[in-house]
């Protein structure tokens, strides 16, 4: 019979699931679309935060023990010199601390107590550390020698100096591309700057243009949006977004100002998602180490227009 482990953060999801379907719930018998809107957003943000958290902290783990790695290599190449076969070289390393990597060599070394083979020891391990390409191909590299009958202290010395110089220039390329996860950041505050001053500027002109008779934006001062009010076309979907959007703000779903807060924020979610998964990539070369980053832009810029609106500057 299939069992499904149930994980802390299997455990919370599902907590913050039961949440978000009752505040949906109450939201539906409030009946207010507003209300509905703030809810999902609420909801959205209640499923993924714990989500995109745990995700950062097992992927920081991750990193502290390859970092980790290289110490485990030197002292397992030390015990090995001193004429210890390589699976008592590793129990004899079982009360050593090597942070987050402890654990893992403690089940090792629990595992070769029970006499079970150090190759099939290290394959399991090769598997457990299958989120780590680097950790797998040296495990794997480390297997092979000991197949061959190969010196095992010169190569857990080569590795262990090969993964140190990885290490470094890892640690330089991050460095030296801080600036550009800055300059992403820097990049969506300044585009909800352009907003503002589009909003201030170019939509007060399109609302007198648009009371004109032969206006091309609507008839009688309206959104572009107006034709699809009573429309439930495929080409209408995405006014129904924005004014379920306005319907959250609090702007009025009929004025020219409705669209256009909607279009920019959709924009601006766009830009900030993106922007994060990019900074990353190229801050810690990984898209999940991103979604830190697409969270905390997300977080700015609905709090951004949550304050512009409130207090008029946009959508007014």
């Amino acid at each position: 019979m299939f069992k499904l482990k149930l994980t802390k953060e299997r455990k919370i999801l599902i907590i913050t699931i039961l949440i978000s379907w009752a505040l949906l719930l109450i939201g539906f018998l409030i009946g207010d679309s507003g209300v509905i809107g703030n809810i999902i957003i609420i909801s959205i943000f209640l499923i993924a935060s714990p989500q995109v958290i745990f995700g950062y902290l097992n992927f920081k783990e991750l990193r502290e023990m390859e970092y980790a790695y290289p110490n485990f290599l030197r002292d397992l190449s030390d015990a090995t010199k001193a004429g210890l076969p390589l699976h008592k070289a590793i129990m004899s390393l079982k009360n050593s601390d090597y942070g987050p990597l402890t654990k893992e060599v403690n089940t090792m070394s629990n595992q070769l107590s029970w006499n079970i083979d150090v190759i099939k020891v290290l394959e399991q391990s090769k598997d457990r550390l299958y989120r780590s390409p680097t950790l797998k191909k040296t495990i794997r590299i480390l297997i092979e020698t000991y197949k061959s009958g190969g010196e095992v202290s010169e190569i857990l010395d080569t590795l262990s100096n090969t993964l140190i110089e990885i290490q470094e220039t890892t640690k330089e390329r991050k460095s030296s591309l801080k600036q550009y996860v800055v300059a992403m950041y820097i990049i969506s505050i300044v585009f909800i700057g352009i907003i503002i001053a589009i909003n201030r500027l170019m939509v007060p002109i399109f609302e007198t243009t648009s009371t004109t008779p032969d206006s091309p934006l609507g008839v009688g001062g309206s959104n572009p949006c107006t034709f699809c009010v009573y429309g439930l076309t495929l080409e209408c979907f995405p006014c129904k977004i924005y004014s379920g959007i306005c319907s959250i703000f609090g702007v009025s779903t009929v004025s020219i100002s409705c669209y256009y807060l909607s279009l920019f924020f959709c924009m601006s979610l766009v830009q900030s998602i993106t922007g994060g998964l990019v900074a990353g990539q190229i801050g810690e070369g990984s898209v999940k180490a991103g979604f830190k980053h697409s969270l905390i832009l997300v977080s700015i810029t609905v709090a951004a227009f949550m304050i512009l609106v409130r207090l008029k500057v946009i959508g007014a």
